[in-house]
């Protein structure tokens, strides 16, 4: 199972897709004309966060095995989640990765979507989406047992006891 969102959005001017993000006003990035953020948009970024944050608990990356696209929002979803990825699997800084990704993307564009994925990504970082799952965590440490002092046997720990 994934999550999808069926939310779609298109500039009041010139009906380009985009994702209003900025509250209470974001600019087109194809015209500039200035869109009002509708009230389904106002947590938006909190919304890619939650989704990003399930599919890496439910499948061990950000990016599910399949996921359809049906809507804006999905698109969002899955480009977040190919980002975040990405991000991790280089291990270099979020700028390096945001200014790759955006590169083609005209001027405007690119504008639009730096601010957005770095809102993306100081928001994933302080709900700490980057760390390594729990069981990841453990799994490196556990290399060797642990092995506790059974009783009546002597370790190196336990002093000596006086013999009388």
């Amino acid at each position: 199972m994934t999550l999808h969102y069926h939310q779609d959005y298109q500039c009041v001017n010139c009906d380009t897709f985009f994702l209003p993000y900025q509250s209470p006003v974001t600019l087109c990035p194809e015209c500039g004309e200035p869109n009002l953020q509708g009230e389904e948009f106002r947590d938006i970024i909190k919304v890619l966060i939650e989704a990003n944050a399930t599919h890496r608990r439910m499948f061990g990356r950000f990016t599910p095995p399949a996921y359809g696209v049906f809507s804006l929002v999905d698109h969002y979803v899955y480009y977040s989640a190919n980002i975040f990825d990405l991000y991790m699997e280089r291990q270099v800084s979020k700028a390096i990765v945001i200014e790759e990704i955006i590169a083609n993307e005209s001027p405007a564009w690119q504008e639009h979507l730096r601010e957005m994925l770095y809102q993306l990504f100081e928001s994933a970082e302080r709900q700490g989406l980057f760390q390594q799952p729990i069981e990841q965590r453990t799994e490196k440490t556990a290399d060797k047992p642990i092995e506790r002092p059974r009783e009546g046997k002597k370790t190196e720990e336990q002093p000596e006891s006086p013999s009388a």
